[in-house]
């Protein structure tokens, strides 16, 4: 495998900025929901798939099995409850995100799906280990995963046990996948800060270049924890907007057909990156699966001394606890 770097002037699998401005007010969709019958199961289907023959076969593998388990608690869940109209308006009226993670009240509802979770991983053929920490980590108070949510969604490792913590995550996305859609697209506007998710707040875990008839040419900023995707115009750093000293780095795979399917967006404006998916090159990406299988990348980049803006809750670096 190989990296190379490239010119942002010669990214044209997306739209130039002026076409997007000027299609912007009635053609591109703002904000994309994730599809709440399929998006976990979509997901665990694709890490399945570049489960195959990879360095972190066992691990994604894992993560697909994960996934398996949100789609299965997701669709048992019926109608999550929503913060009150009164404080979603609130929220509308300061610019502030709708289902803001780190202000709304957690119903313990979520626990419940967390709790179910892990008796549907503990059911599997897993790892002595493995089963051992999940069992562990179940048989914990409220107290501590409401302790441990809190850290997590605030991006605070001190005191965060980061062995369980993709676990305590899966149980959150479908906790906000669930209170997402049950509000629908038109529920979330456009925030002053685009950097964010519309509907949490949360950073995106990689940004999606689209295919479709409506989105085709558009690019995606993904959320890490709702899945929700908003658009944000190419060769525009993710993290600090800033339009100048853009590049790409990306990696050859040596897939037919895939060739720098997946690039680092990088900024020396804030010396951070994120990653493109181009969905033109491969029409079956999908952001979390794909942003955990193209570690290499990260590594390449990180080589530089620039660190990613995104986060990917599947994979929380740390130090590791005990639960």
């Amino acid at each position: 495998m190989s990296g190379t770097a490239s010119d942002p002037r010669s990214e044209r699998l997306l739209l130039e900025p002026e076409e997007i401005l000027a299609r912007q007010a009635y053609e591109i969709p703002r904000v994309r929901l994730p599809a709440r019958g399929s998006l976990f199961a979509g997901r665990a289907a694709r890490l399945r798939r570049l489960a195959q023959g990879h360095t972190l076969a066992d691990y994604l593998g894992f993560v697909a099995a994960v996934a398996e388990a949100q789609q299965a608690c997701l669709l048992a869940l019926s109608d999550p409850p929503l913060p009150p109209a009164e404080k979603q308006e609130q929220n509308r009226e300061f610019g502030m995100p709708v289902l803001n993670a780190l202000t709304l009240h957690r119903d313990p509802v979520w626990r419940a799906i967390l709790r179910d979770l892990l008796a549907r991983l503990v059911q599997l053929d897993l790892p002595a280990e493995l089963k051992a920490t999940l069992e562990r980590f179940a048989g914990q108070s409220d107290d501590y995963f409401e302790a441990q949510a809190s850290k997590l969604l605030a991006s605070n490792l001190q005191g965060l046990n980061v062995a369980v913590a993709p676990l305590l995550a899966a149980a959150l996305q479908v906790y906000w996948v669930a209170m997402a859609t049950a509000l629908g697209e038109e529920a979330f506007p456009q925030l002053p800060i685009p950097n964010v998710c519309p509907c949490c707040g949360t950073r995106p875990t990689a940004s999606v270049a689209r295919i479709g008839a409506a989105e085709a040419g558009y690019r995606y900023l993904h959320c890490a924890l709702c899945a929700t995707e908003w658009h944000m115009v190419r060769v525009k750093c993710a993290n600090c907007e800033s339009t100048k000293d853009i590049y790409y780095q990306s990696i050859d795979d040596g897939r037919p057909g895939r060739e720098h399917a997946i690039k680092a967006e990088c900024c020396d404006a804030c010396n951070t990156y994120l990653k493109v998916l181009y969905m033109e090159r491969d029409a079956e990406m999908e952001a979390c699966a794909d942003d955990l299988a193209s570690i290499t990348l990260d590594v390449l980049v990180s080589e530089t001394g620039r660190p990613g803006s995104g986060v990917n809750y599947m994979l929380v670096q740390g130090n590791s606890g005990t639960p």
